[in-house]
């Protein structure tokens, strides 16, 4: 289902919002569940109540992250983009060139960042 909130404002297909507000909610659920395991101390029962509700939110992050993964190597293949050494994002190796020539353009060097001054990353 469609809806306003999602990835139509944003540009990002609905499955792929849908599937990092997923990941995102589930990452924050393991985050809670320690805290609400901490705060459980003495009360054993409790205590492995909320260690179990962490453990399912950790088990639906890593089935989001690799759904989500899939998910961007669909999008990134059929927009065009080829697949061999480019990212889900659209970085590759266009963008690195870029950067070593803008690299060279500051610095004179083609080595990069790691050899010079501040590049401004």
């Amino acid at each position: 289902m469609q809806n306003q909130s999602g990835g139509g404002q944003t540009g990002t297909p609905d499955t792929t919002y849908n599937l990092t507000a997923i990941l995102y909610h589930a990452l924050q659920g393991v985050e809670n569940c320690k805290t609400y395991e901490q705060d459980a101390q003495g009360q054993q029962e409790l205590a492995q109540f909320f260690q179990q509700a962490g453990q399912q939110q950790r088990q639906l992050a890593e089935q989001a992250k690799q759904l989500l993964q899939n998910q961007l190597t669909q999008e990134s293949q059929g927009s065009g983009q080829s697949s061999g050494g480019g990212s889900a994002f659209g970085f590759g190796q266009q963008g690195s060139q870029q950067i070593g020539q803008q690299s060279e353009m500051a610095g004179g060097q083609s080595g990069g960042a790691a050899t010079g001054g501040n590049s401004g990353y």
